[in-house]
């Protein structure tokens, strides 16, 4: 069975939330934080889950790239260890692709290193930038608060001047 796509999950994701609204309703209707919280909780189970899906496609990828690289590596050199002990005359041959089998092996281990590393560090900046559009949204709250209390004090004190 194949994954739902983007627009299958998209319209899940609408109905689920439109349900969350019409179950909710009462006289005064569904509070915006409850609506939100509810939409949060089940936004973040989907990208979970996308993410769970991606993160185990990636795995498989590795994983099947590390045994073809060990199947490959191991023929290799076991077909030419072989051949140097039934025939000496292939020795240095032999000796330079086992070598080169073992750099392509260690290039190979070395570039999935580097994109383990490279992954984490797009998380990181990733959870940075998260944080930056957090704070800027603290900030702007702050300063909406304070535009508002300038604002009321500013009518009181224009509605006082006018008594």
């Amino acid at each position: 069975m194949a994954d739902p796509t983007p627009q299958q999950r998209a319209d899940y994701l609408v109905r689920k939330l439109e349900n969350f609204i019409r179950d909710g309703k009462s006289a005064r209707g569904m509070s915006f934080k409850t609506w939100q919280g509810l939409a949060r909780a089940e936004l973040t189970n989907a990208f979970a889950d996308v993410e769970r899906q991606l993160l185990r496609s990636r795995q498989d990828v590795t994983a099947r790239r590390l045994i073809l690289l060990a199947a490959t590596t191991a023929v290799s050199i076991g077909f030419w260890g072989m051949v140097v002990v039934l025939d000496h005359h292939f020795g240095l041959l032999a000796a330079w692709i086992c070598t080169a089998a073992g750099v392509v092996a260690a290039v190979v281990a070395g570039e999935i290193a580097f994109r383990r590393l490279a992954a984490r560090y797009r998380t990181i900046a990733r959870q940075k930038g998260f944080e930056r559009i957090e704070d800027f949204d603290q900030q702007l709250k702050r300063l909406e608060t304070e535009i508002w209390l300038k604002l009321k004090r500013a009518k009181e004190r224009a509605e006082s001047g006018d008594d």
